[in-house]
């Protein structure tokens, strides 16, 4: 169980998203670095309305709270993009783990508890001149596409 009150809402919007992304995914394709991007579908569970209005601060606060200070978050709704440089496949897989292990528990908020099921689609690419934007963005929502057919509390990794 964690205790949460702040509601950090640091996050990009879709479009800004967009270009930060494409400035870093071509940078990759320039300077062969590996760059991982993650697509979370989150959907939260509350005792109550109150605690469930709270929930996408609560998330979004526990979420910053584990990524690293130049991984670049973005959300539309329920949906969150992660794009993280400099990150291998094991990185991205490590991300995903720790994601899942920490959204397992319960947070309780001033308005009441709130727990969340996740959806988590993984993309990672070694750089280079084989990666593209879309192509890039495609495979990860290809990914969140297979994660919601295994189930709650998935990820699935493409490379």
């Amino acid at each position: 169980m964690r205790r949460t009150t702040s509601h950090d809402s640091e996050v990009y919007s879709s479009d800004v998203f967009r270009i930060l992304a494409e400035y870093e995914i071509s940078r990759s394709a320039r300077y062969p670095t590996p760059v991982g991007l993650l697509q979370i579908e989150m959907t939260p569970h509350a005792s109550n309305e109150s605690a469930l209005r709270a929930a996408p601060g609560v998330f979004i606060a526990a979420l910053n709270g584990h990524l690293r200070s130049v991984d670049i978050t973005s959300s539309a709704g329920s949906e969150f993009r992660i794009l993280l440089p400099a990150t291998s496949v094991s990185g991205v897989e490590t991300i995903c783990e720790r994601l899942l292990s920490v959204f397992k528990n319960r947070f309780d908020t001033d308005f009441g508890s709130v727990t969340f099921s996740l959806h988590i689609g993984a993309a990672s690419h070694s750089g280079g001149p084989s990666l593209t934007v879309d192509g890039f963005f495609q495979s990860v929502e290809k990914a969140l596409k297979e994660s919601k057919l295994k189930g709650p509390n998935t990820y699935v990794m493409t490379a």
